[in-house]
């Protein structure tokens, strides 16, 4: 049993230790990972961005797009936002256990939460939570936001589509009305410590610190994260009309018309933004 907690408030840094714990923390049982980061939007593996978010608005005020290796939906993270991961062999993992872990953790503040849709957690019919999961390596990780503090005035203006007509079979977000719970990071945290130590095993956990990870390989990953291949390369196929033109996309690069052989995050940037 291991817990790993980050100082630091980059997104892209903090997704690239939980894709590092994931495949080369092997051999320490289950994993606790908690981190924040300062505004950005995050985007499910097989999500289309501009079908999802405001790039536009994100482009003028400096927030930036990640995408991450679990599937799901797109999520909105500032420092309102604690991040929790839990990692474990495939073969041990229980959905139902890694969402029991939040709600004995709430329990501790008198909050009674409950899991509505596929894959929220919510209190009082207001979701505060979206989780994600991804299998790979015989390793699962299950992770989720936990709304505690969020400006949700800019949630609510980076969610939403840019481009209108995109055609595609990529994952598409599930509007839901939200709610920050209102608790102060530092005592949530302690509070999910706690019920991880009871609830994945016994006696005292191993705590993993930024001085044991290989800094070559979370290099490498976090290298990926930020690059457009990944965050705009990734996204699946999909098909739009614009200026009156039917253009196909496929790795996020235009296959036909005026526009074929660009990046399509070029072009409608220099059309929107």
């Amino acid at each position: 049993m291991l817990i790993c907690e980050s100082r630091s408030m980059d997104v892209f840094h903090n997704l690239a230790i939980e894709e590092y714990l994931m495949d080369y923390v092997t051999d320490c049982g289950p994993i606790l990972f908690l981190w924040q980061s300062e505004c950005a939007v995050v985007i499910g593996k097989n999500q289309n961005p501009w079908k999802e978010c405001r790039l536009d608005w994100m482009e003028k005020e400096g927030v930036p797009l990640a995408r991450r290796i679990s599937g799901g939906g797109t999520v909105y993270h500032d420092a309102g936002n604690l991040n929790y991961c839990v990692i474990t062999a495939r073969e041990t993992y229980r959905e139902e256990q890694a969402y029991r872990l939040i709600f004995q953790a709430l329990e501790r503040f008198g909050i009674r939460a409950e899991k509505t849709g596929k894959s929220n957690l919510s209190v009082n019919g207001l979701k505060f939570s979206g989780n994600a999961f991804a299998f790979r390596k015989g390793r699962a990780m299950h992770h989720g936001t936990l709304l505690l503090q969020t400006d949700l005035e800019r949630l609510n203006r980076y969610l939403g589509s840019m481009v209108d007509g995109i055609e595609t079979h990529a994952i598409a977000s599930v509007p839901a009305t939200v709610t920050n719970l209102n608790l102060q990071k530092a005592d949530l945290a302690d509070a999910i410590k706690l019920c991880f130590q009871s609830e994945y095993g016994t006696g005292n956990p191993a705590y993993y610190g930024e001085q044991d990870l290989d800094a070559a390989r979370l290099n490498e990953i976090k290298s990926r994260q930020i690059s457009n291949d990944w965050k705009f390369g990734a996204t699946p196929r999909f098909v739009v009309e614009m200026e009156e033109k039917r253009l196909e996309i496929v790795k996020g690069e235009v296959q036909n018309g005026i526009y074929s052989g660009e990046a399509f995050q070029d072009i409608v940037f220099s059309l929107f933004c």
